[in-house]
């Protein structure tokens, strides 16, 4: 009778099971001490390591480890994933990256080193800067490794799906969807591609297309969840399947539904609520549906808050210094290529639609909602609150900024002479903005107060807009942001800032993009009110109205959920313009 093997992890698997890291670390240190080759131990323990009080250990072990595993290796994928996990958790990838870079450099075309390099290049990128598109060498470098694998790569699929999300992160939106053809046509089942299809679809503003995507999809799977519900019940909410208020309700209702699930349900019923004239039930969904989003993202409103007070006394205090010095003293003559025009404001305040309108022109190329100028200022810096950057910046940190914004803005298309970034959040940014660049225009969109922040309430963000999880906290926030738009118009000492109301631009478009124009250092072009006919994709929530012409309908919108709006309604009595419209200062470039 053959003698039964004993497991020589017994011990540690069952302390791992029970939760006790610590111990199953303690016992496979020991054990690789016995047997040093056994890969399979030295793995375990790591994890063991990771998950307990000894992380950094787990990560050191893991490193190591790669470094004598080659590809063929049955242990060597097992080791990369944990690699990258702890790259993932510890926020350090610059140690995993120069061991992976090693390997790469002796074996360059060996695909497995080229797919680990790439994924950890595009997660450095993500953990450092968020979803923003950006100029990134890193970005290209991990694009041509991943283009660069051959066909008979056992792994490609994985590869082509991450090259996928590098696309997307891009906005190479057509690219995408060519591959996104491609994966579906070899993975015809694959319901997470086909999801994925129809995001792709609605976020390039192919109605038709996005809507057939997610109907068939809805037909095919019963577990489909709430995504396909949502595009369909914001892009074309009569398209709804029959069924799916059932569908949906069950998924709001769900004690197992993950969070992001149950807001995306919520989200859809409340469209169709909306939809239906009924906006008490859609409110009530609305309502909801932020529920289930705090839960899983609070936010430290008193922190939020604090910050912008913060940013609010230090230009308020920068002022007093310059006062008495004037002129643009950060131009440098001897600068060539595009310079920098800025759209800030809330979102939903209408800085999709100023931008489009700029973007038409043809001395301007339209970037979106780019990460450069944030990132720039974190990698000369450091990281931090915005208040702690401003107060870190020097004359040497303003020219190195200056640079390297400059040579992004010439990345994006060298032949323009103006590159826009319309990132709403950049209002924080305004007073480092005015720093580096003391002559660049300032575009600050708003609308009615209560159009704005019930359109940040209603809309299904990609990423949700936390402090809009509640309507207290949402006031809150939104007479912070006012406070300190109006100190940074009254500190505008060049006078860069162009107070431009959605209202005013949808009721007289070309007298006032004339003047904002102007205010640019540009000259009136009527095919900047065709913006519209452009095919390019708006990744903002605003896709579908900057693909019509400009229009009114958005104007009085938010006065159908007056009746529910409780602390929002003082913004309404409060309501005061924020700044003094320019009169068109034109800008030399």
């Amino acid at each position: 009778m053959a003698q039964v093997q004993k497991d020589i992890a017994a011990e540690m698997k069952k302390a791992m099971s029970a939760g006790q890291f610590d111990k199953a670390a303690f016992i496979g240190a020991k054990l690789v001490r016995t047997y040093p080759k056994r890969t399979e131990i030295h793995i375990m323990t790591a994890v063991a390591e990771m998950q307990g009080s000894h992380f950094a250990r787990g990560g050191q072990r893991l490193r190591h480890l790669f470094r004598s595993l080659e590809p063929g290796d049955r242990y060597f994928g097992p080791v990369a994933q944990n690699l990258l996990h702890f790259s993932d958790r510890s926020g350090d990838f610059k140690a995993s990256i120069e061991i992976v870079e090693q390997k790469h450099r002796n074996a360059p075309k060996d695909p497995a080193y080229r797919e680990i390099l790439a994924d950890l290049l595009f997660r450095q990128e993500i953990m450092r800067f968020g979803s923003g598109r950006s100029v990134s060498t890193s970005i290209d470098r991990a694009i041509g490794l991943l283009e660069g694998i051959a066909h008979g790569y056992p792994r490609l699929p994985e590869v082509q799906r991450l090259l996928l999300r590098v696309y997307m992160h891009c906005e190479m939106t057509q690219k995408a969807l060519g591959l996104l053809d491609k994966l579906i046509a070899d993975a015809p089942g694959d319901k997470g591609l086909r999801i994925f299809q129809a995001s792709v679809l609605a976020l390039s503003g192919m109605v038709d297309r996005a809507i057939t995507a997610c109907i068939r999809l809805i037909d095919d799977y019963n577990d489909v969840g709430a995504q396909p519900y949502l595009h369909i019940a914001f892009l074309r909410p009569e398209a709804m399947p029959t069924g799916a208020t059932d569908t949906l309700s069950k998924i709001a209702f769900s004690d197992d539904a993950p969070a992001r699930e149950v807001y995306q349900a919520c989200f859809a019923l409340a469209r169709m609520a909306e939809a239906e004239n009924n906006m008490e039930t859609a409110f009530d969904w609305y309502r909801r549906g932020h529920v289930a989003n705090r839960q899983v993202s609070p936010i430290d409103m008193p922190l939020e808050l604090a910050e912008m007070e913060r940013i609010g006394e230090l230009v308020k205090a920068e002022a007093k210094w310059e006062d008495g010095e004037g002129g643009i003293s950060a131009v440098t003559m001897a600068e060539t290529g595009p310079r920098p025009i800025f759209i800030v404001g809330l979102p939903r305040s209408g800085t999709t639609l100023s931008e489009r309108i700029l973007g038409a022109h043809p001395d301007v190329f339209a970037a979106g909602e780019i990460a450069d100028f944030s990132k720039i200022v974190v990698d000369v810096t450091g990281t931090g609150k915005i208040s702690e950057q401003m107060e870190r910046l020097d004359g040497k940190m303003i020219g190195e900024i200056r640079k390297r914004y400059l040579a992004a803005l010439n990345a994006y298309d060298p032949n323009v002479r103006f590159v826009t970034n319309k990132t709403p959040a950049n209002f924080l940014r305004v007073g480092l903005i005015r720093r580096v660049f003391p002559e660049a225009p300032i575009l600050h969109t708003h609308r009615h107060p209560l159009a704005t922040c019930l359109s940040l309430y209603t809309t299904p963000f990609a990423i949700p807009m936390r402090y809009a999880d509640d309507l207290g906290d949402l006031a809150d926030y939104y007479r912070a942001y006012e406070k300190l738009m109006s100190v940074l118009f009254e500190t505008d000492r060049n006078g860069t800032l162009f107070d431009l109301p959605y209202e005013d631009l949808v009721a007289e478009p070309e007298q006032v993009t004339r003047d904002y124009l102007a205010h640019c250092g540009l000259d009136w072009r009527p095919e900047c009110l065709e913006f519209y006919r452009e095919e390019k994709a708006a990744r903002t929530a605003s896709m579908t109205q900057v693909r019509r012409p400009i229009n009114r309908d958005a104007v009085g919108k938010w006065q159908r959920f007056s009746r529910y709006i409780g602390p929002l309604a003082d913004l309404a009595v409060d309501d005061k313009s924020v700044g003094k419209k320019s009169q068109g200062r034109t800008v030399v470039a």
